[in-house]
């Protein structure tokens, strides 16, 4: 007959349990936090996106009580053979169903505290900057693709910033859009799980 086993008093049992619960939750956080990377079949490029990035707002009360103009900006890394280059990727949208056309384009800026880096779009086409498809689904369906360069650098400052928001200007005018969606854990993940370019 084998002798009883002799039983854990019930407190450390419970701290067991709540161990493994800790630890299968960083597990789940982090793997949610994950960049995501991809072979771009049109372009052959190995495009790395962030799993989340800045989201920022501007009231428009004028239209409704709820009424939002947005900015999304998410990091995303582009390999071409071996050649890195780091990008954000943007989507310019809005909860108003405007009119095509019905504002004229407007040039961003994060303003990070007190420092400003500009959102200059690239000019060249997507495909020949390696995005044969968009790397992330927009989030309206007229939202507007901006793709600004940007560097390690500019990144690693971001995630440290205290103060986040955008300036838009548009026929002289300028807008300022608040931090709506602060995701820069995942940006902190991209960082630190890949070459993120020079």
């Amino acid at each position: 007959m084998q002798p009883a086993r002799p039983r854990r008093p019930r407190a450390a049992r419970v701290f067991a349990a709540l161990c493994a619960c800790t630890l299968l939750s960083s597990c789940a956080t982090t793997d949610e936090a994950a960049p995501r990377e991809y072979l771009d079949e049109i372009s052959a490029a190995t495009v790395t996106a962030s799993n989340g990035g800045f989201v920022f707002a501007r009231a428009r009360t004028e239209y409704a009580i709820n009424a939002r103009d947005y900015l999304t900006v998410v990091p995303v890394e582009v390999n071409r053979a071996g050649t890195h280059a780091l990008y954000f990727y943007c989507y310019e949208w809005s909860t108003i169903d405007k009119p095509a056309g019905a504002e004229k384009p407007a040039q961003f800026e994060i303003v990070a505290d007190g420092r400003q880096v500009p959102l200059a779009p690239t000019g060249a086409p997507l495909r020949s900057l390696g995005f044969g498809e968009a790397p992330f689904p927009p989030p309206a369906h007229a939202a507007l693709p901006l793709v600004s360069a940007t560097s390690r650098e500019v990144l690693q400052f971001l995630v440290r910033a205290q103060e986040l928001s955008v300036v838009a200007t548009r026929d002289g005018l300028s807008e300022r859009y608040d931090l709506w969606d602060d995701q820069r854990g995942a940006i902190e993940e991209f960082l630190h799980g890949g070459t993120a370019g020079p």
